[in-house]
């Protein structure tokens, strides 16, 4: 019951950030616990009968961290990574990564996200001229007007399921290891979307409700019984 309610609020955090740009949606790994041996004990013989399940626990939280459908916005600081790569954004806890590429400018001219976090860049925080247009090319090289800003810092990792998921979108490094990025293309005025599959966590939303009742009445069943043999135990005479 406790891993059905795991998984539970697990797949509701995903229908609830199904809107939500970048957002990678989590999957609950269970773990059976070991079988137990059953015997039966006649005439003071031990016999083996069968196993017996013992339920199953949460093993690990996966992060599915394939690509979300992209969504032509227009704007001029939102993007999308096109491969595989994560923007680096400077926050207060440090570097963190993030594929939400919804940006806007801070009153300095700083690209930041909607948490204020700038967005980094080659060689530091990006900051453009207000007053000039933001053209950003593929390759991730920004531009304000003519001028040359500086390459958006577009990082991958040899491993993702190593990094930590701290909310807003954002991952911490955790164990993971940055690697270079290639094979990537940044997309101006798109953004992408989550990978969730609204109709997948709804069906999966039902199973985890069916294991938790068939779970709940076999426990009620079991108490019931229980407590009628304490109680015809009790009565005899």
């Amino acid at each position: 019951m406790a891993a059905s309610e795991a998984r539970m609020d697990t797949l509701s955090n995903n229908v609830a950030n199904a809107d939500t740009s970048g957002f990678k949606r989590d999957e609950r790994i269970m773990e059976s616990f070991p079988e137990m041996v059953i015997h039966r004990m006649q005439r003071g013989e031990s016999e083996e009968i069968g196993e017996l399940g013992s339920g199953v626990g949460i093993d690990e939280n996966y992060t599915d961290f394939s690509a979300g459908h992209f969504q032509q916005t227009d704007a001029p600081l939102d993007l999308a990574i096109s491969g595989d790569g994560f923007f680096a954004l400077e926050t207060e806890e440090g570097v963190r990564y993030t594929r939400n590429g919804s940006f806007n400018l801070d009153a300095d001219g700083m690209i930041v996200d909607d948490y204020g976090n700038p967005v980094l860049g080659e060689e530091g925080p990006l900051q453009v001229l207000p007053e000039e247009e933001v053209h950003i090319d593929t390759d991730g090289t920004v531009y304000t007007g003519d001028l040359e800003v500086d390459n958006l810092q577009i990082v991958d990792f040899d491993d993702p399921n190593q990094l930590e998921k701290i909310g807003e979108s954002l991952f911490a490094e955790g164990e993971a290891a940055a690697v270079e990025a290639d094979g990537y293309s940044v997309q101006q005025g798109q953004l992408e979307g989550s990978n969730v599959e609204i109709v997948r966590e709804m069906v999966e939303m039902i199973e985890a409700s069916r294991h938790y009742e068939t779970n709940q009445r076999s426990i009620r069943a079991q108490d019931e019984s229980l407590q009628q043999a304490i109680n015809e135990i009790g009565n005899l005479r």
